[in-house]
């Protein structure tokens, strides 16, 4: 039996596809911001995060991030369905490259366990252009590279492998988690990639209708 359901964010919590664009957006800076995004965000993402965070961010009034997070809307049956899931007695998990003040958000509202997501440091009411923790760590998560492995790590911390686990998704970057856990449903997605690497796919933007392959 399944024991452990990771659910991916934007696009599958929340309303919105992209968290970190529609922040250029509230930032000014949409077009650098795109065009970083679409040259580097398969080809090096370090690099990215190096023009965002350091070069288009560092300094910006925190304001807007914050405004964001607070106004990001749950699709639909998504409060019914991670309570259901809980009451079956599943542990819920989200793992996302978007922001961590909004995972925690969907955490305490939702009652989700466990969550790996993007740390944006902000101090002193402006976003301080800190992409890396003092160990060393990156503060920004990689989806297509670091989502199987920060679900392996879940897994162990919970005594459990990746085949007791189900992940939830829309994008092209949970296709390796896909590939990993024991059951994969593609939700409210119109790439057929996703797809294919799912055990099961959902259409629609409720979340309710994920429930029926549990």
């Amino acid at each position: 039996m399944h024991k452990l359901v990771i659910f991916d964010m934007d696009g599958t919590i929340f309303a919105h596809k992209n968290f970190w664009l529609e922040l250029h957006k509230r930032l000014g800076t949409w077009n650098e911001g795109k065009q970083a995004t679409e040259e580097w965000l398969h080809k090096d993402f370090g690099k990215l995060i190096d023009i965002v965070i350091h070069n288009l961010w560092k300094g910006k009034p925190a304001q807007p991030y914050l405004d964001l997070v607070a106004e990001a809307e749950y699709l639909p049956g998504v409060k019914e369905a991670v309570k259901d899931l809980r009451a079956r007695g599943y542990t819920i998990a989200i793992i996302t490259s978007g922001p961590s003040l909004l995972m925690e958000r969907a955490k305490k509202e939702l009652g989700i366990d466990l969550g790996v997501a993007s740390v944006l440091e902000v101090k002193d009411g402006a976003i301080t252009g800190r992409s890396r923790h003092d160990d060393g760590s990156p503060m920004f998560l990689e989806e297509e590279n670091d989502k199987a492995h920060d679900a392996e790590l879940l897994c162990r911390k919970l005594g459990i492998t990746l085949k007791d686990a189900v992940a939830v998704g829309d994008g092209r970057n949970d296709i390796p988690l896909f590939k990993a856990v024991g059951m994969s449903i593609a939700f409210n997605t119109k790439n057929d990639d996703v797809r294919k690497a799912a055990t099961h796919h959902v259409e629609g933007n409720d979340l309710r209708k994920i429930l029926g392959h549990f």
